[in-house]
C-alpha cells in the first residue's frame, strides 16, 4: 500500500495492529504533511468513534483502543517540528473526543485497573497540552446546577489531577470552588472526592483557608450537604482518624463531630478553630431555622439563602450532626451562643440505613491518599 494512499480507515479488523500503530502515531505523522497530516487525525477520530460503538469489540478492548490513543497523542507533542496550526487543530480535536469518552475517575467494576490506566495516560497527555500551546481541559461550565452534566464533573476530576501533577496551580480549582458547593450531592460527588484529594496535598495555609472558606460557602449554598461533606472528606483525610474512615456521602457526614474536633485540636490547626466554629454555629442557627421552618410546613427561611428542596429529607441529620459538632466545640464558642446551644430542641438519633437510602449511599472506600 502506497504511504500517499494510506488510510487508518482501511486497516485490517485487527485491533492489536490498531492500537500499534496508535502507539506509534508520532512516527508516522512523519510519513505525511500537509493536507495528509489533518486527514490522518480524521482518520484516528472516525476509527476512535466507530470503536467505543461498535458492539464487535467487548470493553476491555475498547479501554486499551483509547490507551493507545492518548499513548499516540502524548508522543505527538514532542513532534514540534511538525506542529504547524493544522496539525495542532487535529491533535486537539482528537484530544477532545477521547476526553469525552473518559469513565468516571472513581468507577468501579472489572475493568477498574484499565480505567485507572486510561485516566493515568489521559492526564500524561494533557499536562504535555498545558506545556505547550495546545489546549488542555476546556473551561468548566456551571449554567446549570440543576442538571449537572458528567462531562463537567469529569473537566473537574482532570482539572484535580492536573494541580496534583503540578501541571496547573491550585487556584484553578479555587475559581470553581463556590460553583462545586453549590451542586447536589450526587452530580458532584466524584469531582468533590478527587477535589479533596488535591487540597489534601496542598501546603498548611492552603488547605486551612479551604476548609474555613467551604464551611463559610455552607452558610448559603442552596445544597448545605454538599459542602458539609467537602468539609468531612478534608477533614478526615488530615485528622488522625484517617487509616480507619470509610468514605461514602453518609459517613463523612456523620462523621463531622469526630473529625471536627480531632482535627481542630491539632496545633497547626489550633489558629484557625474560633473562626471556623464561628462559621460552624451560623451553618448550625440556619439548619436549626430551616427545621423549624419545614415542620411548619414551609420549605424557605425567611431572609436567609433558600435550601432547595432536594435536601429536605435530611434536614434532621443534618441538624443533629451539627448541634453535636457544636458540642464538642463549645468551648469555641462565646456563653451567649453556649445557651442558645444548650436551648436548642434537636431530634434523637435517626435510623443509619433509612439515611443512607436518603443520601442515595452505595457504602464504598475511597483513597484519601
Amino acid at each position: 500500500m502506497a504511504c500517499k494512499n494510506f488510510c487508518l480507515g482501511t486497516l485490517p479488523s485487527s485491533h492489536r495492529l490498531q492500537f500499534f500503530v496508535l502507539s506509534h502515531w508520532a512516527d508516522l505523522v512523519k510519513i505525511f504533511s500537509g493536507s495528509r497530516v489533518v486527514k490522518l487525525f480524521e482518520d484516528v477520530a472516525e476509527l476512535l468513534s466507530w470503536s467505543t460503538c461498535s458492539e464487535s469489540c467487548d470493553p476491555l478492548e475498547k479501554i486499551s483502543f483509547k490507551i493507545s490513543c492518548w499513548r499516540g497523542l502524548t508522543l505527538c507533542f514532542d513532534e514540534s517540528s511538525h506542529q504547524t496550526q493544522d496539525y495542532k487543530s487535529g491533535m486537539e480535536k482528537c484530544m477532545e473526543l477521547l476526553f469525552t469518552l473518559l469513565p468516571s475517575a472513581h468507577t468501579e467494576g472489572p475493568c477498574q485497573g484499565k480505567f485507572f490506566e486510561e485516566w493515568s495516560e489521559a492526564i500524561r497527555c494533557l499536562e504535555k497540552a498545558q506545556q505547550g500551546s495546545s489546549k488542555g481541559v476546556s473551561e468548566v461550565n456551571f449554567t446549570d446546577a440543576d442538571s449537572l452534566s458528567f462531562e463537567t464533573v469529569r473537566k473537574i476530576q482532570a482539572k484535580a489531577k492536573l494541580v496534583q501533577s503540578g501541571s496547573l496551580p491550585l487556584t484553578v480549582l479555587g475559581k470553581l470552588k463556590a460553583c462545586v458547593l453549590d451542586c447536589r450531592s450526587q452530580d458532584i460527588w466524584d469531582a468533590l472526592t478527587e477535589v479533596s484529594i488535591t487540597v489534601q496535598h496542598a501546603e498548611g495555609n492552603a488547605k486551612r483557608q479551604w476548609l474555613i472558606e467551604a464551611l463559610e460557602i455552607s452558610c448559603v449554598t442552596r445544597f448545605p450537604s454538599t459542602a458539609l461533606q467537602f468539609v468531612g472528606l478534608l477533614c478526615g483525610s488530615c485528622c488522625i482518624y484517617r487509616p480507619v474512615l470509610i468514605v461514602d456521602k453518609f459517613t463523612v457526614l456523620s462523621d463531622l463531630p469526630v473529625t471536627l474536633t480531632a482535627l481542630l485540636s491539632d496545633s497547626t490547626w489550633m489558629m484557625v478553630a474560633d473562626s471556623f466554629v464561628s462559621y460552624l454555629w451560623a451553618l448550625t442557627e440556619r439548619v436549626y431555622e430551616w427545621n423549624k421552618q419545614l415542620k411548619g410546613g414551609c420549605d424557605h427561611v425567611p431572609n436567609t439563602q433558600p435550601i432547595d428542596t432536594s435536601e429536605n429529607d435530611i434536614a434532621c441529620f443534618l441538624l443533629l450532626v451539627m448541634y453535636e459538632a457544636c458540642v464538642s466545640l463549645k468551648n469555641h464558642l462565646p456563653p451567649e451562643k453556649q445557651l442558645q446551644l444548650a436551648n436548642m430542641v434537636v431530634p434523637a438519633n435517626m435510623a443509619v440505613n433509612e439515611l443512607h437510602t436518603r443520601l442515595n449511599c452505595n457504602v464504598k472506600s475511597l483513597p484519601l491518599l
